[in-house]
């Protein structure tokens, strides 16, 4: 399967009635199904295209590029569905799974190329493999690393917060 992993809807989704890929930033699932009306103005303003109408018409990612947190969407809609005083924008982060290449000794490192915060890291093993590790306190969740993986290894997720 493709570089657009990020994209697919879980299984948890589906049975649960909860696409997971609504997450988006300055805002969370809830608030967009609960104040979201589908209008599809978040949509049209996204300058990366990476935005689609999933149930409902809510909208949801594509990482075929990388978010640039420009703000559009969350301006373009006129309902309360995102908070721009949000900071960070979310608390996404990539996560890479075992279809990656390194590990299984086949040198690639497209995500770390990909990657403007160098959050994306190599750690060697033996035998000249290496394992991709995230910084996900560098890491932005902005996608970009996702479509560069020829794997399709690469998924963005929210990371949940602990409540202080």
């Amino acid at each position: 399967m493709g570089a657009h992993r990020a994209s697919r809807m879980s299984r948890r989704a589906l049975l649960g009635g909860q696409d997971d890929r609504e997450v988006m930033p300055w805002t969370d699932a809830a608030t967009i199904q609960d104040n979201c009306t589908g209008c599809g103005a978040c949509i049209d303003a996204c300058p990366e295209g990476i935005l689609s109408a999933g149930r409902g018409g809510h909208p949801v990612i594509d990482f075929s590029t990388a978010c640039t947190f420009c703000r559009a969407c969350a301006e373009a809609c006129p309902e309360p569905v995102f908070d721009l005083e949000r900071d960070p924008p979310w608390q996404a982060v990539a996560v890479i799974d075992s279809a990656c290449f390194e590990p299984q000794g086949i040198a690639c490192r497209a995500c770390e190329d990909e990657c403007d915060v160098d959050a994306l890291r190599a750690r060697p093993m033996l035998g000249g493999r290496a394992e991709m590790r995230v910084d996900t306190d560098a890491c932005t969740g902005c996608g970009g690393c996702v479509s560069s993986c020829p794997a399709g290894a690469i998924s963005i997720v929210e990371l949940e917060v602990a409540d202080a």
